[in-house]
């Protein structure tokens, strides 16, 4: 019983001794050293606020307070490494785990990172794994984050990773090949950290990633209640490209036009099929370089802002403002080149009401084209050319003047309602006569 107590007594000790051992050793004149050797290596000023040390529950040096670079310094909460104990006597030392706590990951960092992975002589340190905790992502104006990442290597590179965002809603796995990598993206309830900012309620792709590509083939999302199909190809080898085709069914149109815009609403269930390419310096960039056609088919909906019947039955010389109008369908060719839109072979049906046409939207917000609206009345059919004009959120419907004339004199000669319908088709056939 003596010599179980003794042992009790001494195991209780030596837990003791390595619980309050690393607080009386100095290791503060160790970081100068540290300081300097990173330095040399990342070619950028290091400074490192604390180093501790820990042998419990198994030995362990942690580094906080990290700061890399000084014009645009990169700041990391903590890193924590776990070496092996068997390999601290030898040549080669094991790292059974590096632990990076807190930092954001920005174009600068990156070049950084590359000089790190240039081979300088043997390497004398191993690491098995990298846990990455906290992760901000920060590319000149993408903010994507918190992230974290669980990175399996052995001696021939990256065995397995696995990543995602902190809320569980965005998995990310790969699993290494040669010389391709298999890739699978799996999110819930995820929100696409670029602009338009569009909510999935679930998405999943899969892929091949290279050296400086990534090709997904296949793309399968839910959406504002209805569905996505499609593939992209991204290539980061030269500044950033990407180019792909979508194909969306039954999507619900208002909330992913007030993505883009508040200004101006089209509600209804939305068919669309295209194509996109984009290419930036930067991917913050790629929006703005967005160059896109799509065919499209909306059925069951509103337009806000336009009164289509009113602007032809009122004629006013100042133009109709604001309104909407409801239709069965509303197909056209949406192309985008940058922030510029066009709506070209635009048709709108609505009851009696029948309309085609072709409207620009500036950069500026500025409106432009006609529209050609067919409208059953008393006059039997009326067809009237509309001028389109003013802003996505002030939008001008202004008959031309060809219209203008014969309608009034359609009016002067047989007399309002049927005078009026019969003028104002032959403006319309004045103004495509003297075009």
């Amino acid at each position: 019983m003596r010599w179980f107590k003794y042992s009790v007594f001494l195991i209780g000790f030596l837990l003791l001794l390595a619980l309050l051992l690393p607080f009386f050793i100095p290791l503060s004149r160790y970081i100068p050293s540290l300081e300097k050797l990173a330095s040399e290596k990342l070619r950028q000023p290091v400074s490192i606020a604390e180093l501790r040390f820990s042998l419990l529950p198994l030995p362990s040096g942690t580094v906080s307070g990290l700061v890399i670079g000084k014009e645009y310094p990169s700041k990391f909460e903590a890193i924590t490494l776990r070496p092996a104990l068997g390999s601290l006597l030898q040549e080669v030392k094991v790292l059974r785990s590096v632990e990076v706590t807190g930092f954001q990951v920005n174009s600068h960092m990156l070049g950084f990172v590359g000089a790190l992975a240039k081979p300088g002589g043997p390497q004398l340190v191993q690491v098995q794994r990298i846990q990455l905790r906290a992760m901000q992502l920060d590319l000149d104006g993408l903010k994507w984050g918190p992230l974290r990442a669980d990175i399996a290597l052995n001696e021939r590179g990256v065995q397995s990773l696995e990543a995602g965002s902190e809320d569980g809603k965005f998995k990310l796995d790969i699993a290494p090949g040669s010389p391709t990598q298999d890739l699978q993206i799996h999110a819930k309830n995820w929100e696409l950290p670029l602009k338009p900012a569009l909510k999935f309620d679930g998405l999943r792709a899969q892929g091949q990633l290279q050296q400086n590509t990534l090709n997904l083939p296949q793309i399968e999302g839910k959406l504002y209640g209805g569905t996505l199909q499609g593939k992209a190809a991204i290539d980061w080898s030269r500044g950033w490209a990407v180019k792909g085709d979508a194909e969306m069914r039954q999507v619900e149109t208002k909330e992913i036009v007030a993505l883009m815009t508040r200004a101006v609403g089209v509600s209804g269930k939305l068919n669309a099929q295209g194509g996109y390419s984009m290419r930036a310096k930067e991917p913050a960039q790629l929006a703005n370089s967005l160059s896109a056609q799509f065919k499209f088919e909306v059925k069951q909906g509103v337009l806000y802002g336009f009164d289509l019947a009113q602007a032809v039955n009122v004629l006013a010389r100042s133009g109709t403002r604001g309104g909407q109008t409801r239709f069965e369908a509303l197909t056209g060719t949406l192309i985008i080149t940058g922030k510029r839109y066009q709506l070209r072979q635009l048709t709108v049906v609505s009851g009696v009401l029948t309309a085609h046409g072709d409207v620009n939207i500036a950069p500026n917000k500025q409106l432009s084209g006609k529209i050609n609206v067919a409208l059953k009345g008393i006059a039997g059919l009326v067809d009237v050319p509309l001028d389109v004009s003013g802003t996505l959120s002030d939008p001008i419907l202004l008959p031309n003047r060809a219209a203008f004339a014969g309608a009034a004199a359609g009016t002067a000669i047989l007399g309002p309602g049927f005078g009026t319908g019969v003028g104002s088709k032959a403006g319309q056939m004045l103004d495509k006569l003297f075009k």
